[in-house]
């Protein structure tokens, strides 16, 4: 008699197949007391039968069987093969047209009879039960485990050891000087390339992408924060790795609307288009000469003002190094800014206060899961606006990197192309005149800058 042999594991932690294998030998086993003969095998690993996703290998087993490619079909249990009801009458449908029979390592059942429909079907309703009840005993660990600030187990973050209670150093450098240079001015896609570059690999061991540096960046659990269902929900047990003020600054920076799309965002490659204005009052765009040497053109009319760009960009450059190296540089560093991210801050603080008294109230049964979702909606709203408010002021403070230090020209050079356009951006405008005809020397002159907030 031919045998099809079907063997499933609901999830596979290690990869390794190791709970399938087993089922395989007791399978296989099976098949040579009764002598069959194996002609196919068919493999779901890390593959629930009780969810609604695609098992492949179930599907493909009956295909094989309405092409008559078996007289039986070998499981380790009745489970391994269906835990719904549904897929089951499908099972025993196809049994009563094709004469399959199901064998198990833990008993037969002869689907072409009541009396094996009906253990079929008690043993698949016994296997949904146990579905639920494990499922129901999961969310009530998981929730207490949350209302603990205890880690919830899974994947080893980045930055933290595998039970999620230690950090990593080496990582944790990493983690920090992320979250700095989005402060900065830095972007996702500058950091995953720099810690490529270290050598540095995600968690399951692949380079990083601007993706994946997002994800991190915007996890809570990087200022021992422990959420539940994706929402924050109190302190965690574990240390952080970055101040919680640091998180909310980089958090709303990263959740600030313009940022808010699937698309890779635009990373760009040159000093100055878009800041830089044209003596018309348009935006300045880049360009190419027919020889290729970049040029800063005017946006509205073809023709009407186009500049070299290196030379304007090495004059821009010089000016802001200069600027930001002066014994009074300090001055730059705005105070209301300071005092509003200070004020903003306090409020992010307080209203987080407030959602962990209500994830208090829940662990201790005073409130459901579901009030104290209706609870915390309003404070989440309140959260985003406070939050949006610390990324514009966080993006207006961006000198602090460059102000007092030892080699400010080093600094400057070291920074990423987006950093430098914010410190342009918070210090100046640049205006581009129109140059005088004929192949002239670059004159400083032709290029206008504005000091924000005054005189330089």
């Amino acid at each position: 008699m031919r045998a099809f042999v079907y063997l499933r594991q609901s999830l596979d932690r290690s990869g390794d197949g190791a709970a399938v294998e087993r089922q395989r030998i007791d399978c296989e086993k099976l098949c040579a007391e009764r002598g069959w003969e194996v002609t196919r095998t068919f493999v779901d690993n890390d593959t629930s039968a009780s969810s609604k996703k695609p098992r492949p290998q179930y599907s493909a087993l009956l295909e094989a069987l309405e092409a008559g490619g078996a007289e039986v079909v070998v499981a380790w249990h009745v489970d391994r093969l269906t835990r719904r009801l549904s897929e089951l009458e499908e099972l025993i449908d196809l049994a009563q047209r094709t004469g399959v029979r199901i064998a198990t390592v833990t008993g037969d059942i002869d689907l072409s009879t009541d009396a094996g429909r009906l253990v079929g079907r008690i043993l698949a309703s016994v296997a949904r039960g146990e579905v639920e009840r494990k499922g129901a005993r999961q969310r009530r660990a998981q929730q207490q485990a949350a209302a603990e600030g205890r880690p919830a187990g899974g994947r080893r973050a980045f930055g933290y050891s595998n039970d999620g209670m230690q950090i990593v150093e080496d990582e944790a450098v990493l983690v920090r000087e992320g979250f700095a240079r989005i402060l900065e001015g830095g972007t996702l896609k500058g950091i995953a390339k720099d810690w490529n570059n270290r050598g540095a690999t995600t968690p399951l061991g692949k380079p990083w992408e601007h993706s994946n540096v997002r994800y991190v960046l915007k996890n809570p659990r990087y200022a021992a924060r422990r959420t539940y269902r994706g929402e924050t929900v109190g302190p965690a047990v574990w240390p952080a790795i970055v101040d919680g003020d640091v998180f909310d600054a980089v958090h709303a920076v990263l959740s600030a609307p313009e940022r808010r799309t699937t698309d890779v965002p635009r990373v760009r490659r040159y000093l100055l288009p878009n800041l830089a204005r044209c003596y018309c009052g348009a935006r300045v765009l880049t360009g190419r000469t027919q020889h290729g040497t970049r040029t800063y053109r005017c946006e509205r009319q073809k023709g009407h003002m186009s500049r070299a760009a290196q030379p304007i960009d090495e004059l821009v450059e010089a000016v802001v190094v200069e600027r930001l190296s002066r014994p009074d540089a300090g001055e730059l560093l705005s105070d209301p800014v300071r005092a509003d991210l200070g004020t903003y801050r306090e409020r992010v603080s307080a209203i987080r206060d407030r959602l962990d008294d209500l994830a208090t109230a829940l662990a201790d049964g005073l409130l459901t899961l579901d009030a104290v979702r209706r609870a915390s909606a309003g404070l989440h709203a309140e959260l985003e606006k406070a939050e949006e408010q610390i990324a514009t002021l966080s993006n207006a403070d961006v000198l602090g990197r460059f102000v007092g230090a030892a080699d400010v020209r080093g600094t400057w050079d070291a920074a990423e192309l987006a950093t430098k356009r914010a410190v342009i951006d918070a210090l100046m405008t640049v205006i581009l005149l129109k140059p005088p005809m004929g192949r002239a020397p670059f004159d400083p002159e032709t290029v206008r800058i504005e000091w924000k907030g005054g005189e330089a």
